[in-house]
């Protein structure tokens, strides 16, 4: 190797030493920015109609609170909000799957409302046990939901919507 093969050398390795300063202060300073997130903050964006801040918000509270239910719970609130259909199921999905079964909390979510319509909602309710069985006999069912009456026989399935 020549002299200048050596300094090319030695010059990338100071330069990739030097790129190397992210320490394990700064990710625990990265850590505590997005942990200091609550959900009163989430809570409070959408109340005061900032449905871009409250989604970006909540995805820092579910990222530092990744099995809180009311952190998945105000994170599909907030991506409802702010037309993420998609993502509120999703952020919905994780709340039931961190332990959310409480049908009459989802009922009284105003900002779920967009979603309860959707196939998609109902089946997350079905899949998790929420949906509300009126009549149950063998392989047919009728299930009242916060989007109405949802008919199986074997399978076949029909959702008749709430008349509001």
């Amino acid at each position: 190797m020549t002299l200048r093969n050596y300094c090319v050398a030695a010059l990338a390795c100071v330069l990739l030493v030097s790129g190397c300063k992210f320490t394990e202060k700064d990710a625990s300073k990265t850590e505590a920015v997005a942990s200091d997130v609550t959900v009163a903050e989430v809570k409070s964006s959408l109340d005061q109609k900032n449905f871009g801040e409250a989604s970006a918000l909540s995805d820092k509270l579910t990222a530092a609170n990744p099995t809180s239910v009311d952190a998945w719970l105000v994170a599909a609130d907030a991506k409802a909000l702010s037309g993420s259909r998609l993502a509120a199921l999703a952020a919905l999905e994780n709340a039931m799957i961190n332990g959310m079964h409480d049908a009459n909390r989802l009922d009284a979510d105003g900002y779920l409302d967009s979603l309860r319509s959707s196939n998609e909602y109902q089946a997350l309710l079905v899949r998790f046990d929420l949906a509300r069985p009126i009549v149950q006999s063998g392989d047919t069912s009728i299930n009242e939901t916060s989007a109405g009456t949802v008919v199986r026989a074997g399978g076949v399935s029909v959702t008749l919507p709430n008349s509001k």
